[in-house]
């Protein structure tokens, strides 16, 4: 292999070959090229050479006593002043990596090294790799790391200054895609690096107004969200990633806010790409009663709609932080902005000013995330599964009756947004499967849980009892069954494999008849898929029980299980022809009731059809 470009640069600089000297080992790999410097003074190119400048050894001031600088140290120092000037960075970092491992000899000579330049010394070599467009991003992270382990936030900041926004966000933009990327050699250690990176550029930001090296930190993050700095990932987001990193929240929040600012005086201002990059700062703000989420509450209502239907849509590019960018950086991407939904799902709505406000907060993102969830940036990850598990779990009875409710402004009628809740993530999915089906179990009263077809069977369509609450909860009971329905079906639909059919009839469908399952002879089976030890016999045999009792014959094609899962859901009516439903009933007010349930069902099912009026349940042979 050729000499690299540092290498050549160092013989441009008055390095030749020569077989005496030491190898030296090029910084940027490649086969290690020998060289020696010139004499002081020896003409080069037509012109004198100037005297190498020294680097000195930062001196004690007076009074105390000197500090003792070892052998290994002063003889990387001599090495270093070998270099012609404008190298002299090179030196420093090559010595540095020769000495780049976490072991505590290596981090003591990297801080004596770095202690004996000084900071004032360092960050005069920052300056002349401000001038390397090629090798300075590099350079600078090798330097700036090894400023962090060794001088305070403050000197950190003369390297920032003397370094310059451009170089800077060069640096960190270049960083943040290694980082990301699985090709990347030794990128574990990257990694450490860059998340060191983004706790200086947090460090430096929340100093003093006017400290060194925080105009620059400012300068570098805003040519990344300018696109001002070529990087693979959009700009903000790659901005995001170190904000994200940071550990400032005071930082996490002026970010964030900048864009929303911005998008409350006007509503066209915010990208999909900004929305998430907005989302994925809050969502990593430290932990507290309102999780950063308080700046979206602030929003006007529409613009707070318009802010969440931006987090699962894509703009032209279709996910641009999901294109072109390292496997690594799109699970961090999807992770911060999953975190964010994992706020909106655990968020206290007492702990707001306007606690109707952020549960409606909490109600909305589960309806606009759930109609997203396969789109181009959540793509079915588990992760946003779990969120919008989690979120229907923490509201389950008022995200129903906000849906079920036409006259809302939640309403989500036809059911397309539950539904698809449903098919995603109850049945396609199984991050958060369980999470979901033990909040309807608990919901509808199935098993030994008491729930709305509990109180509905005991009120027994009495006049007083639907007035008072038997309506509203006739008509939930509808939507639900509706939209479990039309989830389950293209659900079935679109699964291929007959296993996950099996698996998901099992799982979902089966915790509806789970008493049934417990005290059938395949219950000992049921237990072990419970727990996590059974595995695909224990799945057959259950799912089987299922398609002898409720199907008449086991069938696990794309029909047989749609057929299946609508039979289950049938059974959500034996509660109502149980003795004490009916005994002492109105047989007019009963089916009066049964009635508007039916109703509900047909609007939410997403079948058509004439009368489309399922009396009976929910499933249409």
């Amino acid at each position: 292999a050729g000499p690299t470009g540092v290498q050549r640069r160092l013989t441009q600089d008055g390095f030749t070959p020569d077989t005496r000297s030491r190898q030296a080992q090029g910084l940027f790999g490649g086969t290690p090229t020998p060289f020696q410097p010139l004499p002081t003074g020896t003409p080069t190119g037509g012109g004198p050479v100037a005297p190498n400048p020294t680097v000195q050894v930062t001196t004690t001031p007076p009074g105390q006593s000197a500090t003792v600088v070892s052998p290994e140290v002063q003889a990387a120092v001599d090495e270093i002043n070998k270099y012609q000037p404008a190298s002299q960075p090179i030196g420093l970092a090559s010595a540095l990596k020769d000495h780049a491992s976490g072991s505590a000899e290596d981090v003591a000579f990297r801080r004596e090294l770095m202690t004996a330049l000084g900071p004032d010394r360092v960050a005069e070599l920052m300056g002349h790799v401000r001038a390397m467009p090629n090798d300075g991003p590099e350079l600078a992270r090798t330097l700036l790391t090894a400023a962090i382990e060794s001088y305070p936030v403050a000197d950190q900041g003369k390297l920032v200054q003397a370094l310059g926004p451009e170089m800077l966000g060069a640096a960190l933009a270049t960083g943040v895609e290694a980082a990301g990327s699985p090709d990347t050699v030794g990128r574990e250690a990257a990694l450490a690096q860059m998340q060191g990176l983004a706790r200086m550029v947090g460090d430096l930001s929340s100093l003093p107004a006017g400290s060194p090296g925080q105009a620059e930190v400012a300068g570098a993050l805003d040519r990344l969200k300018n696109d001002e700095q070529f990087c693979k990932a959009p700009g903000v987001s790659t901005a995001a990633w170190l904000v994200a990193n940071s550990g400032s929240d005071a930082l996490k929040s002026s970010f964030a806010n900048g864009y929303l600012e911005a998008f409350k005086a006007d509503p066209t201002s915010l990208s999909p790409v900004e929305a998430r990059a907005v989302a994925w700062a809050l969502g990593s703000m430290t932990p507290s009663p309102t999780d950063g989420l308080g700046p979206i509450l602030d929003l006007p209502e529409e613009q707070r709609t318009g802010f969440l239907e931006k987090l699962g849509s894509a703009d032209a590019a279709d996910a641009p932080e999901l294109k072109s960018t390292g496997l690594h950086f799109q699970e961090d991407v999807q992770a911060g902005v999953n975190d964010f939904l994992e706020d909106v799902a655990s968020l206290d709505p007492a702990a707001f000013p306007n606690p109707l406000a952020a549960k409606e907060l909490r109600m909305e993102t589960f309806q606009k995330v759930s109609l997203a969830v396969d789109s181009k940036f959540f793509g079915d990850n588990a992760g946003t599964h779990l969120a919008l598990a989690h979120m229907f779990a923490a509201d389950t009875a008022d995200l129903i009756n906000a849906s079920a409710n036409t006259q809302h402004r939640l309403a989500d009628a036809g059911g397309p947004a539950m539904a698809k809740f449903f098919d995603h993530v109850a049945f396609r999915g199984e991050a958060g499967r369980d999470v979901v089906m033990e909040a309807l179990q608990q919901y509808l009263g199935t098993g030994d849980k008491v729930g709305i077809v509990d109180r509905l069977a005991e009120g027994q369509g009495a006049l007083e009892f639907m007035q008072n609450e038997g309506n509203l909860l006739a008509r939930n009971m509808g939507f639900v069954l509706g939209t479990l329905y039309q989830g389950s079906q293209s659900a079935m639909e679109s699964i291929d494999s007959e296993e996950a059919r099996k698996k998901a009839i099992v799982d979902v469908m089966g915790s509806l008849v789970e008493k049934a399952i417990e005290s059938s002879p395949v219950g000992p089976a049921y237990s072990m898929i419970k727990d996590g030890t059974g595995g695909a016999a224990a799945v057959d045999d259950v799912f089987n029980w299922l398609g002898e009792q409720f199907g008449g014959t086991p069938d696990a094609s794309t029909e047989g299980v749609k057929n299946l899962s609508g039979a289950i859901i049938e059974e959500a009516w034996t509660p109502f022809f149980g003795d004490s439903a009916l005994q002492g009933a109105d047989l007019q007010r009963l089916t009066a009731m049964f009635g508007l349930i039916n109703t509900a069902v047909a609007f939410n099912d997403g079948r058509t059809g004439d009368p489309n009026i399922n009396i009976g349940g929910a499933y249409i042979k």
